[in-house]
């Protein structure tokens, strides 16, 4: 018993598995500094409120020092213009957020008793729903919640009906230097759909391909039908680009498999909802949300949605190439269940970031380390199109097929060669 245990511990603890290990607590450790710093910033940015005053009267002064003596930094300009640019005044002041308190905010509150609209006024960057949640309280709910317990103190004795609600809001979403009137979570949500379902479909694809063929030829090594595979006068390059050819027809078939049953999902859930939604309202809100979205700019051309079926087979082609020659060093089937893990942490090193965050606006360092990572920018792809960083897409693009060119004459020299047939890796070389 004894000596078996070792020799199953033995086949199983290789350096190939040790290697392993230590990638993935090195990119373990990583992650959570990079979730630390973003946790960190967003909770800097929820404590600062930002005020633009229009108003200017002594109630919205007393609005800032209530603020100030709960906790918050209040920042706070002055604005005499009706019809202020919006997106200037945020891009001058380095703020993500405000809220507008209207002229005569005063005078509508305390002497005409009638509820006043503020308008809450957001910079999109992102089309990740979970980095906007990460933004906390906005200044508007804040301004709102003081102005209402500032209207306590003054009118205890009037009628709650007015008291109740006095303050509503009207969104605004500014993107890529243009202002509308919309819902900035609204405006998420409906390019969410796709921006969100992609990356995890890449994932699975990336994940289910790169096994398939490791898996295959670690099998082909057992079975010794590789080395007379590679022994027949059938060139090389031919093998190796129909063993890549058939993984990626497999990778097709998985993902035509997954958008079907994702689409189906997807109806099933609407129709199973749609008795308890009024079908005209929500018609209404989509096309307005959709005709934001387009006088934002945040739609995506028809060639850019070709350049992003261009990155995503650049990305299936390093995938499989990689997958490929880490194969050729998997001793048997058992081996090959742990070859491919490289390949499964950096995939999943950015999947996870740009579900939680937005990779785009990390910080600098944080960013370009990611950004070595080829399959990162498949990840960031439609964001970069949508927010107007074509130069940072097309880089990417060219990164990538760069990469998988010197991806493809690895393998190549890799299986031209005999070493496939004379080294074990994690073992001692045989001849």
């Amino acid at each position: 018993m004894k000596n078996l245990l070792r020799k199953e511990l033995s086949e199983l603890f290789n350096t190939q598995m040790l290697l392993g290990l230590l990638v993935s607590f090195i990119l373990i450790v990583m992650l959570g500094f990079v979730m630390t710093s973003t946790v960190s910033e967003s909770m800097e940015i929820s404590s600062e409120v930002h005020i633009i005053d229009q108003d200017q009267t002594g109630f919205t002064q007393q609005i800032a020092d209530y603020l100030e003596e709960q906790g918050y930094l209040v920042k706070k300009i002055s604005e005499n213009s009706e019809t202020p640019a919006y997106e200037t005044i945020l891009k001058e002041q380095n703020w993500k957020e405000a809220v507008v308190l209207p002229s005569g905010l005063m005078d509508q509150l305390f002497f005409q008793h009638e509820p006043c609209e503020l308008h809450t006024i957001r910079v999109l960057e992102t089309t990740s729903t979970v980095a906007m949640m990460e933004t906390g309280e906005s200044s508007a709910e804040l301004v709102q919640n003081a102005i209402s317990v500032l209207l306590t103190k003054n009118f205890l004795g009037e009628s709650m009906t007015f008291l109740e609600n006095p303050i509503s809001l009207a969104s605004y979403t500014v993107a890529n230097g243009k202002t509308v009137r919309a819902n900035s979570f609204s405006v998420v949500s409906s390019m969410a759909m796709f921006d969100q379902l992609m990356p995890l479909i890449l994932f699975m694809l990336i994940i289910l391909t790169s096994q398939t063929i490791i898996t295959a030829i670690g099998s082909e090594k057992t079975d010794k039908t590789l080395e007379t595979l590679l022994s027949s006068p059938v060139p090389r390059s031919v093998i190796i680009g129909a063993k890549m050819l058939s993984s990626l027809i497999v990778a097709l078939v998985y993902a035509a498999v997954y958008g079907v049953g994702f689409a189906t999902s997807l109806l099933f859930t609407v129709d199973r909802t749609a008795e308890n939604v009024n079908i005209s309202e929500a018609f209404s809100d989509i096309l307005a949300t959709q005709q934001a979205t387009q006088e934002l700019g945040l739609q995506i051309s028809g060639i850019g949605w070709g350049g992003v079926i261009i990155q995503l087979l650049l990305t299936i082609g390093i995938a499989l190439t990689a997958a490929t020659i880490l194969g050729g060093f998997a001793e048997d089937a058992k081996s090959s269940q742990t070859a491919s893990l490289p390949i499964v942490i950096l995939t999943m090193f950015p999947y996870i970031l740009s579900m939680v965050s937005d990779i785009r606006n990390m910080e600098r360092p944080v960013r370009i380390l990611l950004y070595l990572i080829p399959f990162t920018h498949t990840f960031t792809a439609t964001g970069c199109l949508r927010f107007g960083q074509t130069g940072t897409f097309l880089g990417g693009m060219i990164y990538q097929a760069v990469f998988l060119v010197g991806m493809i004459f690895c393998a190549l020299k890799l299986y031209q060669s005999d070493i496939l047939f004379v080294h074990s890796f994690g073992k001692k070389s045989a001849k």
